[in-house]
């Protein structure tokens, strides 16, 4: 690369050779990109102080519609895992059983829903002797789609007074649910332990059984 040199008096420009650290310089300042500015600090801040914020109101709502659930009731009103089952609703409930239930399955606890209670107290020791009609003693059942509650009046019910089947089999019983219960715990065998479940269960009474055909 060559560069001109000369005042305007003279006739010939000079051309003097350029040296090769020159050459890259000046190819480097053509090359090489402008650099963005980098984002102000003042709106850096900013879009942090917004986002905290956003943050904290979020948490501050959370919080306070916690608040309210608890302060209204709502974990002994609403069961946690039966979606659309709620207090004093009434639906269609299918039931699978086999006929040793009746004495396999049971509950403990000290909790009492609208005269229903467990077979057991949390002490181990039976509820009451003068009360064990099955239309008032909870015991624990899982529908056909898996849902777990407690229920009262299954085995009273005229379409389970005949032989039952050997095999598992299903009931379908009108449930209303009366209440919820969470100081539970529940037995799945004659000679098996409590055990306390994970999640709040619903309480209700069972009527109008039937077996399907």
């Amino acid at each position: 690369m060559f560069r001109q040199h000369g005042s305007a008096g003279d006739r010939q420009p000079r051309i003097v050779p350029l040296g090769h650290a020159a050459v890259q310089a000046e190819a480097a300042s053509v090359l090489t990109p402008a650099k963005p500015d980098l984002l102000p600090r003042s709106r850096a801040t900013d879009e942090f102080n917004v986002l905290c914020y956003t943050l904290l109101s979020l948490f501050v709502i959370g919080f306070t519609v916690w608040l309210i659930f608890a302060w209204t009731g709502y974990a002994t009103k609403y069961a946690t895992h039966a979606d659309g089952w709620y207090k004093g609703g009434v639906c269609s409930s299918e039931i699978s059983l086999v006929r040793e239930d009746r004495e396999n399955l049971a509950c403990a606890s000290d909790v009492v829903v609208d005269g229903l209670h467990c077979p057991y107290r949390s002490s181990g020791e039976p509820f009451d002797e003068a009360s064990s009609d099955d239309r008032n003693t909870l015991r624990p059942y899982h529908t056909v789609d898996g849902i777990l509650f407690l229920g009262a009046g299954v085995w009273s019910s005229p379409a389970l007074a005949g032989p039952l089947p050997d095999k598992r089999f299903s009931v379908v019983c009108v449930y209303r649910m009366l209440g919820a219960v969470k100081s539970v715990t529940l037995r799945w065998s004659a000679a098996g332990p409590f055990n306390r479940p994970k999640n709040t269960l619903p309480v209700g009474r069972l009527s109008d059984c039937m077996i399907p055909q």
